[in-house]
């Protein structure tokens, strides 16, 4: 089966990779690093039109959106010595195109599937694409992009470490926006370890990126010399020490009653983190942190940013945007609405927010910008004042924990990092071996330490099974079984192909068991006779 990652792949990657084979095989020193190591990226991020690549968030509207520089965080991987391999499918327009649509799904690209259980499983998104791709190794690593939730929840789902970065710390420019209040880009890999050495990489300052603003009430200018002091080569933070001494708050619980199984891996890493010498605490009688602070106000902020953030992308592009048409030329968000309506029997799921953000008038001064500008301030507020920092200072945390996206909202609106990292796979009925993922969510700046705890937690678990593995537990047992009683047989030959299967779906895992098992012990029995 098919799980349809890869939106196109980079015509000159094999090229580029014989030719790092050869300055290594000259020069050993360079294997360092992300040196010919192969990255897929989500097709959101602009390569020059020299690598032959279109940038088209999944939109048919965009096409052939050939631009003409690279974004930020390619040319920092190519001066590095990356191999962009290709890019990767993507909930379309990052999710923000309709109301209902199905993650992972674009009108360019089609469907995105969870390699864990195609079909069955939800892939996430909207870095639906990166996440199966890592999953299934399809590339070293992957790179995703997040407004609220878009590295992170395809990340836990497709059993990744994804890492969401501050804001500011990497570059948006050259990237198709959503929201430039909460827009970022990060790695979603394999290990912490890989994760690691790719954000140290895409890390940076870039006078081109839209202005950002930290600090607890919005004061602290991001500029190039404040960055400079943040900026780490973050392999150095891999301890296996590194939850000593840390304090973690538990931001919020799985429900015992309809997520049994998720409350248990929840407790069992709580108990994982107390052993690597973290002290993790709950908050006011003995409750989540998350019932101390305001609930989130309403905002419109996504929509009135991307009313602005699209109009100027589109109109910022030195050459033409072409639609899928290849004749169509695209300037304004207004023509990409007008484009879609044109081919209404491909737009599977509308374009209702589309057409909203297009309503809004961002001009300066208008009843809907100073409505952004407050409800942005609201957000502000809400998550740093009154949330995360609030949190983190009155019990003197290094950071909140929770499982499968806990702490997403929140941060988003921040702009503070999170990170998730493997935790387990459900195990109960309806379940379906789905993964879990261990999130922990720091103060702005403060990835190293993110990094130095997760790979603590996942040095001490290792709990990450590739594909097609988690769900096989029951089938190796019966495999091993009748590798021990000698047994040979078409059966014993299914089912060992069954299991080796990375895209083998539960039915057929089962159907393999259920017959070698029945083979196995009948046989025996008729030896017992």
């Amino acid at each position: 089966m098919q799980i349809n990652a890869i939106a196109t792949l980079n015509p000159k990657a094999l090229t580029l990779a014989a030719q790092a084979d050869e300055a290594v095989k000259e020069d050993p020193s360079k294997a360092s690093g992300m040196f010919g190591i192969p990255v897929l990226i989500k097709d959101n991020i602009g390569t020059t039109k020299a690598d032959g690549m279109a940038t088209t968030a999944g939109s048919i509207a965009l096409a052939n959106n050939f631009v003409e520089d690279d974004a930020f965080i390619v040319s920092q991987l190519k001066k590095d010595g990356a191999i962009l391999l290709g890019k990767t499918n993507l909930s379309e327009f990052a999710n923000f195109i309709t109301s209902g649509m199905r993650n992972g799904y674009s009108t360019l690209g089609g469907q995105v599937l969870n390699p864990y259980l195609p079909n069955v499983l939800d892939v996430s998104g909207s870095s639906s694409g990166s996440g199966a791709a890592g999953a299934a190794a399809l590339a070293a690593i992957t790179i995703g992009s997040e407004t609220s939730g878009s590295i992170l929840s395809p990340s836990f789902r497709n059993s990744l470490v994804g890492l969401k970065p501050t804001l500011g710390l990497v570059s948006r420019s050259g990237i198709i926006p959503l929201a430039h209040s909460q827009d970022v880009a990060g790695p979603m890999g394999r290990s912490v370890a890989d994760v690691a050495a790719l954000l140290t990489t895409i890390q940076g300052y870039d006078k081109n990126d839209l202005y950002i603003n930290m600090g607890v009430n919005n004061e602290i200018v991001v500029d190039e010399s404040y960055l400079a002091d943040k900026m780490e080569n973050y392999t150095e933070y891999l301890n296996e020490d590194g939850l000593k001494g840390k304090t973690l708050g538990v931001y919020n619980v799985p429900n015992k009653e309809t997520q049994p199984d998720v409350y248990e891996v929840f407790l069992k890493s709580i108990k994982v983190l107390e052993e690597q010498g973290a002290k993790v605490i709950f908050g006011k009688d003995g409750g989540p942190m998350i019932n101390e602070i305001p609930t989130a106000p309403a905002s419109k902020v996504l929509y009135y940013d991307f009313k602005q953030d699209i109009e100027s992308y589109i109109q910022s592009q030195k050459n033409p945007i072409i639609a899928s048409d290849g004749k169509t030329e695209i300037k304004s968000l207004a023509d990409v609405i007008a484009y879609n309506k044109k081919n209404l029997s491909v737009l599977k799921y509308g374009q209702t927010i589309l057409e909203e953000s297009n309503g809004y008038d961002m001009t300066p001064g208008s009843e809907d910008y100073k409505n952004y500008e407050s409800q942005r301030a609201a957000d502000i507020e809400y998550s740093r004042k009154n949330g995360i920092n609030y949190l983190l200072d009155k019990y003197e945390l290094d950071g909140l924990i929770g499982m499968n996206g806990a702490t997403t909202g929140i941060a988003a609106k921040a702009g503070y990092p999170s990170i998730t990292i493997p935790a387990g796979y459900r195990t109960a009925e309806g379940g379906n071996g789905e993964p879990i993922g261990l999130q922990i969510t720091g103060d702005a700046f403060s990835e190293e330490k993110l990094i130095e705890m997760g790979y603590d937690f996942e040095q001490a678990t290792k709990v990450r099974t590739a594909p097609g593995m988690a769900v096989k537990e029951r089938l190796k047992q019966i495999i091993d079984d009748a590798v021990a009683e000698g047994y040979t047989g078409e059966a014993l030959e299914r089912a060992t192909s069954v299991y080796t299967n990375n895209f083998a779906t539960q039915y057929e895992v089962d159907t393999a068991g259920n017959s070698l098992y029945y083979k196995l012990y009948t046989d025996l029995m008729k030896d017992l006779k």
